[in-house]
């Protein structure tokens, strides 16, 4: 027993050590709780198939389960709303976590959108589904919910709620569902008339690629640092050069009356 203590490094080593000072009742307790567990995953419906929804740069993870269910993975979901978890998106998450009622996935988080959310989507679908995906617990996203959420970022901007830093993810979110929409008329005709089992394993995908980069394009930079440098000078308030990227919350609220809110109509 001694030589294979000398054997382990790193993490087993201290995984055995931290074994190793359990007492009887606490190691009966954690071998139920792992039996626990390895009934609860195996009662999980399974994954059947896996793939990746490429929309720009993003790669969005995404399976089938053996029941049926169509789900984009919770790093998908994030990835394809936020392009990734910054660390601010980790502290919202954090605090929605403390606050009341159920806890709300990170590219919702938001306190901005809270009003914007119904109860059945909060309680429902928001949840997730946890499947089991080669013996590991994991949480996933009807993959429906992707637009809703893409809706919810949409009615937040419109009421002019969002932060300035926030209307980028806006402007994604309606980029993002214009694009599912292109592509699910195609889907349907190709559906309809059975050139599904024609077409190229990945031809809807390129479309959807092909129609959100074509969007995105003309987003790349909205406003420059000059916009905002004014918004102070106009405001009387002082513009810190340290930290360019602080705004008050309600600078959100103007760029949406004085930028969005005069533009024509479909433009």
């Amino acid at each position: 027993m001694e030589d294979i203590g000398k054997k382990l490094t790193g993490r087993a080593k201290g995984g055995a050590a931290r074994q190793a000072a359990l007492t009887p009742e606490q190691r009966r307790e954690n071998a139920s709780k792992a039996a626990i567990a390895k009934i609860e995953l195996a009662r999980l419906p399974k994954v059947t198939h896996r793939g990746e929804i490429k929309i720009g740069e993003a790669c969005i993870p995404c399976v089938v389960l053996e029941n049926g269910s169509r789900l984009i993975t919770e790093s998908g979901m994030s990835e394809s709303m936020l392009g990734g978890r910054s660390g601010a998106s980790k502290r919202i998450k954090k605090r929605a976590s403390e606050s009341d009622g159920p806890q709300l996935p990170i590219f919702v988080a938001p306190g901005q959108l809270k009003p914007f959310i119904d109860k059945e989507l909060e309680c429902g679908p928001l949840q997730g589904v946890r499947y089991n995906d080669e013996g590991r617990a994991l949480l996933g996203f009807d993959a429906v919910l992707l637009p809703k959420v893409c809706d919810i970022w949409l009615k937040a901007r419109h009421a002019g709620a969002l932060q300035s830093q926030q209307l980028a993810k806006a402007q994604k979110a309606e980029v993002l569902m214009r694009g599912l929409a292109h592509v699910g008329i195609i889907a349907l005709v190709d559906e309809a008339t059975g050139y599904q089992k024609d077409r190229a394993k990945d031809a809807l995908a390129k479309i959807l690629e092909a129609y959100v980069a074509k969007e995105l394009q003309p987003w790349v930079k909205t406003f420059d640092a000059d916009y905002y440098e004014n918004m102070f000078r106009l405001r009387g308030l002082e513009y810190p050069p340290e930290n360019p990227s602080f705004r008050p919350q309600y600078f959100g609220k103007l760029t949406n009356d004085i930028v969005y809110r005069r533009l024509a109509p479909g433009v």
